[in-house]
């Protein structure tokens, strides 16, 4: 009887641990208005961090190959939609010097040009056929080639958490969260423009 009560409460104790470890965490969905409160909070962030910064002389980071820092630091240009049914991202993330180059046609192509049809789907008919490639990850959406530049469209279910993306973004190139980047809202916040770093 003994050693059956302690095979129950042992059983118990293993179902209890499995719930406990393999239970789903709900993500947490933003309204609009917590958006915008973020959004202000992020920027008023990144403007106190930028005043605060006093010009010192930077070493060089250890790199394998012989480029200057400037040309080896990695930028990102980006714009987030949210459509009723779905969150589409459209990413170029390459050398500072090489986002730079592209920027004014990624806006021209993803931004100013860029309609999306009665399913919420984006037209991509207006981008010459020269730019379109094969997608490198089943992830994505389409792929593009601006100049050398990569650019690639994904697409996630829902309203996504766009803030939890950002910061994802910036750990790709190495900024933490205290680090300068741009972020416009337009189209009643549905569009956002991210650069990074600013």
């Amino acid at each position: 009887m003994k050693n059956t009560l302690i095979k129950l409460s042992l059983f118990a104790s293993i179902v209890l641990i499995a719930f406990l470890v393999l239970k789903p965490v709900e993500q947490k969905k933003h309204t609009e208005q917590e958006m915008a409160n973020i959004s202000k909070a992020f920027s008023e962030k990144f403007s106190q961090a930028e005043k605060s910064q006093t010009p010192q002389a930077k070493k060089p980071a250890a790199t394998t190959d012989s480029k200057p820092m400037s040309e080896s630091q990695q930028s990102i240009i980006g714009v987030i939609y949210k459509q009723p049914d779905a969150t589409w991202f459209i990413k170029a993330k390459d050398a500072k010097q090489k986002i730079e180059t592209v920027s004014a046609s990624f806006k021209n192509y993803f931004i100013e040009q860029l309609k999306f049809d009665e399913q919420h789907q984006p037209d991509f008919s207006h981008i010459p056929d020269s730019m379109k490639t094969a997608n490198k990850s089943t992830m994505r959406v389409a792929t593009f080639i601006l100049g050398e530049v990569e650019i690639s469209v994904s697409r996630l279910a829902g309203q996504q958490d766009v803030f939890a993306n950002v910061k994802r973004w910036m750990k790709q190139i190495g900024l933490d969260d205290n680090s300068p980047i741009q972020l416009d809202f337009s189209d009643d916040k549905k569009t956002i423009i991210v650069r990074m770093p600013r």
